[in-house]
């Protein structure tokens, strides 16, 4: 049933020792393979990293250059105070306008509405008065 030939044994210990060395032999090259591949790929994109952060320093130090020279930040103040008093020459001639629009609605509703007007004008005093008045008798 069973062939305990010692040389039959050993010649197939010997073909399974063969076997598992070739076998262990292909697995380490698979790995040394694969493990050159990872670490030049990983070279590739380490040295893609390190430029474009090179690249972003020299863009950050560029933009920081540009606008820490006296000159530059002389021209921005100069821009700066330019849009300031267009701007402000605009808001004063919307405000002269509003003043002067108000000021014709104004005579056109007296001219309208004259009593109307001295009404409310009264009226207007009369609260004012009132309101003087009774904190002049709690002082």
């Amino acid at each position: 049933m069973f062939n305990l030939d010692k040389g039959n044994i050993k010649e197939k210990s010997d073909q399974l020792a063969k076997k598992a060395k070739n076998n262990v032999d292909e697995v380490s090259k698979n790995i040394s393979t694969v493990a050159n591949e990872t670490s030049e790929a990983i070279a590739d994109k380490t040295e893609k990293a390190r430029g474009q952060v090179n690249s972003l320093i020299d863009s950050l130090k560029s933009v920081i250059n540009q606008y820490s020279q006296p000159s530059k930040i002389d021209e921005l103040k100069g821009q700066f105070s330019d849009k300031a008093n267009q701007l402000k020459s605009v808001v004063t001639e919307e405000v002269s306008h509003a003043y002067e629009t108000s000021k014709q609605k104004a005579a056109e509703t007296v001219k309208e509405h004259p009593i109307g007007t001295l009404l409310l004008v009264a009226g207007a005093g009369l609260v004012l008065g009132y309101v003087l008045a009774s904190k002049r008798s709690s002082d």
